[in-house]
């Protein structure tokens, strides 16, 4: 096979010497899901929520960090030792590969994280971009005795449910998936049971950058780039509109959708970059490529823009007008996966990730005007609170021209 692939056997003896790890908070974040274990020696790890943190593994270790809304948690986990996950083989399956700063990079970040806690064995295939090219590798894999199988992507989804049932006891998990489209996207399709969905709401972080979007914008001309016109980013780009209407009722939205396509990078800075020629002097994006392709137009236009999964200011500090990131902690999710593999309790496995279950928060630009910020965060605190809901029109998914889908299929509950 020619997939790029990268295998990490991780020993279940804990060095004795320290080991320092710096994580972006969302990483720190999802160490501290992993709660309790079995062997090893203990870490205790103190985190405050926002900016950098570092960790570093010996007895006790303490990490803080700070942003505008700041919650503290202690938690207590152990060390690689024996566990029962030591003995666990992972594949992580990538559209493209960790380098893109966004999706694939948020994944890896996260996966890699939980190898170096457990001490299982991890082999990553890159490079594998749609279900069709990844069967074969997925296939061999599971042949082999691997216990869990992490698609990222719902391009996977499909062929997950067509082979799952020929190794019932692998789990192949399956990120923004869920059991209800696959008959969408393959009529007359089964739903296997050894599928574990995650699925994700990008509502919440796209209504809170198209807020700043139509805050920042001089020009009243905002764009936004997706990937493929799935239901999930479907809803950012909805929301995303709601907020720059919600700031800025006067601000144009500019759309643009790559086919299926979160790889195509050349595609998605030339679409940014007409963008920006039409007047727009913000392009946000929806991940993978698309990210990686809207802001080198956006860097080299001068113009404000915005990612979607890894946290980019912190990744990218160099960037003068990063308006901010909608950030994943996929380490969390992952963790309640590979526990309920352990239990056995992991069959027609679901979970969403959402702002309320501490999963997806915002990383705002160290440039946005402080007023902007402040605003930003009150509505970002009322999402928190469950005072503020982004809700949606599926209609609209199917119907875009009917006139209650303009100017946006998403309205705001609560304000």
């Amino acid at each position: 096979m020619s997939g790029k692939k990268d295998v990490v056997g991780v020993s279940s003896t804990v060095a004795a010497v320290s080991v320092v790890v710096a994580l972006v908070v969302g990483l720190a974040i999802g160490a501290l899901a992993l709660g309790q274990l079995t062997g090893g020696r203990e870490v205790t790890i103190t985190q405050t929520v926002g900016g950098q943190a570092t960790i570093t593994q010996v007895s006790t270790v303490t990490a803080t960090t700070s942003v505008e809304r700041t919650v503290t948690q202690t938690a207590t986990v152990t060390a690689p030792g024996k566990t029962p996950f030591s003995d666990l083989k992972v594949l992580l399956i990538l559209p493209i590969d960790e380098k893109d700063n966004s999706w694939n990079y948020a994944a890896y970040e996260a996966v890699t994280t939980l190898k170096n806690l457990y001490g299982f064995e991890l082999s990553v295939e890159r490079n594998l971009f749609d279900g069709t090219k990844a069967e074969p590798y997925a296939v061999d894999y599971a042949r082999r005795g691997y216990n869990v199988i992490i698609g990222q992507g719902i391009q996977y989804m499909v062929m997950f449910h067509k082979i799952a049932p020929q190794f019932p006891n692998t789990m192949f998990v399956c990120v923004d998936c869920a059991p209800g489209l696959v008959g969408v996207f393959e009529p007359g399709a089964q739903v296997a049971p050894n599928v574990y969905n995650i699925w994700m709401t990008l509502g919440e972080g796209g209504f809170l950058m198209g807020y700043m979007a139509g805050k920042l914008t001089k020009t009243n001309k905002v764009g936004i780039v997706g990937g493929g016109r799935v239901p999930s980013i479907w809803e950012g780009h909805e929301a995303f509109k709601l907020g720059v209407h919600l700031a800025n009722p006067n601000a144009e939205v500019l759309e643009a959708y790559m086919p299926l396509s979160w790889a195509d990078v050349a595609g998605a800075k030339k679409a940014a970059e007409s963008m920006v020629a039409a007047g727009a002097d913000v392009v946000s994006s929806s991940g993978d490529g698309i990210d990686v392709g809207v802001t080198e137009a956006a860097v080299e236009k001068n113009v404000w823009t915005s990612s979607v999964y890894a946290d980019l200011p912190t990744l990218r500090p160099d960037i003068q007008k990063l308006m901010g990131s909608i950030v994943f902690k996929w380490a969390i999710l992952f963790d309640t996966a590979l526990k309920d593999y352990v239990r056995g309790t992991w069959k027609n496995g679901f979970h969403t990730a959402t702002m309320a279950a501490g999963i997806v928060t915002i990383s705002i630009g160290k440039n946005v005007p402080e007023d902007i910020r402040k605003e930003a965060m009150s509505l970002y605190n009322k999402i928190l609170e469950g005072t503020l809901k982004i809700v949606f029109d599926y209609t609209c998914f199917d119907q875009p021209e009917k006139p209650e889908c303009k100017p946006s299929a998403a309205r705001a509950e609560g304000l």
